[in-house]
């Protein structure tokens, strides 16, 4: 809820409140929201242009691709990391997690975020492992002693 409030996104439906949710779970851990094209970290600008369909790009350790499609209310949430070859996916029904009413108050916008949120993480942490897995494979890699995630 920290990064909501510090963000002071503009909601224009209930899916934006999701999809966001799931951009600020990985700011919390730590991932830079990034362009497609570079490292340099950016803000979140035009982040819900489109209707229903959302795309982040974040970095930690290795570049992560997280797509957001909501169809028929359910929010799809697919992860790939750079170098992985397959995507973790998760999916999440939109009305579990927002609250009806339009209050200012962004606490009074969402409802089981706590819930939620511990989807969110479990999504990062087989993120997590799996560019674990892929730097442990990569030689190059096992010359740095110590790797923070």
């Amino acid at each position: 809820m920290v990064v909501i409030r510090a963000a002071r996104p503009t909601f224009r439906n209930e899916n934006n409140k999701v999809a966001f949710a799931v951009y600020a779970s990985f700011t919390v851990s730590d991932y830079k929201l990034l362009t497609s094209s570079s490292t340099e970290e950016v803000g979140i600008e035009k982040w819900n242009e489109l209707e229903n369909e959302y795309a982040f790009v974040h970095l930690n350790s290795k570049k992560v691709l997280v797509k957001c499609l909501v169809i028929d209310g359910t929010l799809s949430v697919d992860t790939l990391a750079e170098g992985a070859s397959q995507n973790v996916h998760y999916e999440f029904k939109v009305s579990d997690y927002v609250q009806e009413n339009e209050g200012s108050n962004y606490s009074s916008q969402f409802k089981n975020l706590d819930i939620y949120q511990s989807l969110l993480v479990r999504v990062i942490w087989k993120l997590v492992a799996w560019v674990k897995t892929l730097i442990m494979m990569n030689p190059r890699f096992h010359s740095h002693s110590l790797w923070v995630f």
